[in-house]
């Protein structure tokens, strides 16, 4: 019966998290917590599985529907997704993009299953090396194929890391960017930075019109099936990326969201075929995000090393009840987390099909009147994760001084920025380390 009812908790928590910006797995761990601290630790296990399965299609609707990513993982998502949207294919893209996802979640758990025999020797080859060149050719990569020039592009990621550089260093006891004030002591939140300078920039491009979406059906799901084997190619490149992204410690499956969404986009535009809103592309960042949503539970799996904040969660939540937490017992969990995952992968797609024409009660509003119930949605959502840690007033007087650069950059691909800011502490620490054993 406890088991039966984490699976159920665990779907709603997944769709909540994945439609609110910001509310993401870990915000719903948090909120879990005192409940978690009283399951059987399997089950503790199969709460976060199907939690972060299902919260994975319904951050990429929420992106595509509204031009809001719910993590950093759904911003290529956003950038095509919500471009084919606006251009009348938003039932087209939902439904590939969570077909897509689907496929990737068992591509990921196949090749996690092929490959145990030797998932140890590969952690072993695994350095500081292979980790900031990867970063670094996904940087690379991102700079060469957005639509702006060169020199935009190198101005809007150093704008970029310089935001994410902003407060005060543990490390080296030195602060930067503060200008005396308390609330940049602690950094510039990510919620704030997407939403001024992400998703403003790219609903002020284009507000005209009114909000039209067709819907989705049984029918039209059927039919991209048939239709998605001409994204053969896109979806094994993007679930190798995912799967790989995924299981490696120090990488996450948002990195490699993003690498697959920047090489399927370079592919594109070498064949002279790539325009903004690009079914291809499109699939290619929901596969990855979903491939290394499994296989981000490789390394607690098998290594016993929780290798983001919610997964540390879960590490601490069986520490702190004397519960096993030996690498034996987490390998003999595998077979559950894999049902469980693909069972809750199902449900994702079949609840994503079902409920997303609920949607078309806001047909014919002027599409001006939806962006701006966007962004007063996202204030309160800056107000209320900000409150979390009693600093909600703080955020929001960030994302107001954030504001005048999304009225700068909204003529441009606000890409390169965002993903300066994201990749800045993974590059920066890296290359650290780096100079550290070559030199």
């Amino acid at each position: 019966m406890e088991l039966a009812i984490c699976f159920l908790v665990g779907i709603i928590g997944g769709l909540v998290s994945g439609v609110l910006p910001g509310v993401g797995g870990l915000v719903m761990m948090t909120i879990a917590f005192p409940w978690l601290m009283t399951l059987d630790p399997v089950n503790i296990l199969v709460f976060y599985v199907v939690l972060v399965s299902v919260d994975q299609f319904f951050n990429g609707i929420t992106a595509i529907v509204f031009g809001i990513p719910g993590s950093s993982s759904s911003v290529p998502t956003m950038i095509e997704g919500h471009r084919l949207f606006r251009s009348g294919q938003g039932g087209p893209a939902i439904m590939y993009s969570a077909i897509g996802s689907w496929f990737s979640s068992l591509f990921g758990v196949l090749l996690m299953i092929v490959m145990l025999p030797i998932l140890w020797s590969l952690y072993g080859l695994w350095s500081t090396t292979s980790q900031i060149l990867m970063f670094s050719f996904a940087v690379f990569v991102i700079l060469m194929v957005s639509r702006n020039k060169i020199f935009m592009n190198l101005l809007l990621f150093g704008i970029g890391s310089v935001l994410a550089h902003v407060g005060f260093n543990d490390s080296t006891y030195t602060e930067f960017g503060t200008f005396g004030l308390d609330i940049l002591y602690s950094g510039i939140p990510i919620l704030p930075v997407m939403a001024m300078c992400f998703v403003l920039p790219m609903l002020l491009r284009k507000s005209i019109g009114t909000f039209q979406f067709p819907g989705v059906s049984l029918s039209g799901y059927l039919q991209s099936l048939k239709k998605i084997k001409q994204y053969t190619g896109t979806l094994m490149r993007s679930s190798l990326l995912g799967s790989i992204g995924g299981f490696v410690p120090g990488l996450t499956y948002g990195f490699s969201s993003i690498l697959a969404y920047t090489t399927e986009r370079w592919l594109r535009r070498n064949k002279k075929v790539y325009k903004p809103g690009d079914m291809n592309c499109l699939i290619a960042a929901e596969s990855a995000n979903n491939a290394g949503a499994f296989t981000q539970l490789i390394p607690l799996l098998f290594l016993g090393i929780p290798i983001t904040a919610s997964e540390v969660m879960i590490y601490h939540v069986l520490e702190a009840r004397n519960l096993p937490v030996s690498i034996e017992w987490f390998s003999q969990t595998f077979s559950t987390v894999v049902w469980f995952f693909v069972a809750s992968s199902t449900v994702g797609l079949i609840l994503s099909a079902k409920y997303v024409n609920i949607i078309k009660i806001i047909n014919g509003i002027k599409i001006s009147y939806v962006y701006i119930g966007i962004m007063i949605f996202l204030m309160f959502t800056i107000y209320y994760t900000g409150q979390q840690h009693y600093a909600g007033i703080d955020h929001v007087l960030i994302a107001v001084g954030l504001f005048p650069i999304g009225l700068l950059i909204h003529k441009t691909d606000p890409t390169p920025l965002v993903i300066g800011y994201l990749l800045h502490e993974p590059l920066l620490d890296g290359w650290i380390r780096m100079v550290d054993l070559y030199f």
